[in-house]
């Protein structure tokens, strides 16, 4: 490369660095949940007297709004100083909101009060819910978007609690549900896509729960998956013509050899990624590393199956097959670790799998438009999945630009696919 170059190209480099620092470093403190406990990272106010950070209930009502409760411990001294001066106590509570909290702007009527050595701060909030698909009614309140917004409890627990008789029907991320009650502590934290739904149980509920979070959330999904992966879908469709068109190595290797080497790579990468994923927490492996796992099955699973069966499966039986292992790397990773990482490996795939059948069919003389498109849609569909996107603030086609690895990797993984797709359409074992 010229130095004039490669001096550009650490420029544009420095600048995105840079970019990327000056917006972390600008971004706002972690939104705390509760809006008078504390101390928090977001805010070093609290209830004079308190010795510890509390507790937040939310009670959510029939028509959408909301009651929350705030319980602050405080010491023996300021316990009895706000018993017997209600304006010391106002004052104390005043002064204990954080600046930046999760109902700021929309807190309604406050009334404080003392039970024993607990000060007890009410405050309303309206429209925390809204009704859905039949039944079911949404909480997407704590749902931040495209925000590179955050949350801290600040609380020691947290818990929403729907209206009596109703039962929360959608899996709520990092919460502990028990009926009608989420709870979320500070070990698990809180995600800043968080919804509920609640509503009739059973698998009627659940269904109407699972419409109603798809109707919110599907045009920005859409929106997102769209944009985010324009540029590495083209890619890696001209990753998918390549392998059509390219036979290099067809000559050298059978396809016993192929199905060993699918094999052997995929069992490889699901136990050194459940390793790592190991090494890394020190527990349980990370969710990412789970997804990862999952795709070394399925690519394991996919190779020895095409050997042994794929001989007179013909372009749609291949197709299928692929879509057979896909749907079982999802399963697994769904199993494991729940939505939404499922929707990668379901995706990514899904577009390596289909290099058997592009493969086949290109041996046999013919240009799977179809299956070349569907492969181009694996970065619409995993950016969709787990939609609304943000990257520092940035858009989803800055955080579509982090996908490009996965073109690169589908093709790593995808020729030796192919391959085994040209000997299995010659008919040469």
């Amino acid at each position: 490369m010229r130095p004039a170059r490669l001096a550009l190209l650490a420029l544009c480099c420095s600048l995105v660095a840079i970019g990327g620092l000056a917006t972390v470093a600008g971004a706002p403190p972690p939104t705390q949940l509760c809006g008078v406990c504390g101390p928090h990272v977001a805010n070093d106010a609290e209830i004079d007297g308190a010795t510890e950070p509390g507790t937040l209930d939310i009670y959510i009502d029939e028509t959408g709004d909301s009651l929350w409760q705030a319980r602050v411990p405080v010491n023996s001294s300021a316990a009895e100083r706000y018993r017997s001066n209600d304006t010391a106590l106002e004052a104390a509570v005043d002064d204990a909101w954080a600046r930046y909290h999760a109902a700021a702007g929309n807190v309604g009527t406050v009334d404080s009060s003392l039970e024993d050595e607990t000060v007890v701060v009410n405050y309303t909030v309206d429209d925390v819910a809204s009704r859905g698909v039949g039944d079911a009614w949404l909480v997407d309140y704590f749902a931040v978007g495209a925000s590179n917004t955050r949350y801290g409890l600040a609380a020691d627990r947290v818990t929403v609690h729907t209206p009596e008789g109703t039962e929360i029907t959608n899996r709520v991320p990092d919460a502990e549900v028990d009926g009608n009650a989420a709870t979320w502590t500070a070990e698990t934290g809180f995600d800043r896509q968080t919804s509920i739904t609640y509503g009739n149980g059973g698998i009627p509920g659940m269904a109407t729960s699972y419409a109603t979070i798809g109707l919110e959330t599907g045009p920005t999904a859409i929106e997102h998956g769209v944009t985010g992966g324009l540029i590495p879908g083209v890619l890696l469709g001209l990753v998918a013509v390549a392998i059509g068109r390219i036979d290099t190595g067809i000559d050298a290797v059978d396809a016993a050899t192929l199905e060993r080497l699918i094999v052997a790579v995929g069992a490889v990468g699901a136990g050194g990624f459940l390793v790592v994923g190991v090494a890394a927490t020190g527990a349980d492996p990370a969710p990412g590393a789970v997804a990862l796992a999952a795709l070394g099955v399925g690519y394991a699973l996919l190779g020895s199956a095409a050997r042994r069966f794929g001989d007179g499966l013909e372009t749609r039986g291949l197709v299928g097959l692929s879509i057979l292992a896909t749907v079982a790397t999802a399963g697994i990773t769904l199993l494991l670790v729940g939505p939404p990482v499922y929707g990668f490996p379901l995706c990514f795939g899904a577009a390596t799998a289909l290099c058997l059948p592009i493969g086949y069919a290109a041996e046999r003389g013919r240009f799977p438009i179809a299956l070349v498109a569907v492969a181009a849609l694996a970065p619409v569909g995993a950016i969709a999945s787990i939609a609304p996107v943000s990257l520092f603030g940035y858009g989803p086609t800055v955080y579509g630009l982090l996908l490009l690895p996965w073109v690169g990797v589908v093709a790593a993984f995808g020729y030796p696919l192919a391959l085994l797709g040209r000997r299995l359409a010659l008919g040469v074992d």
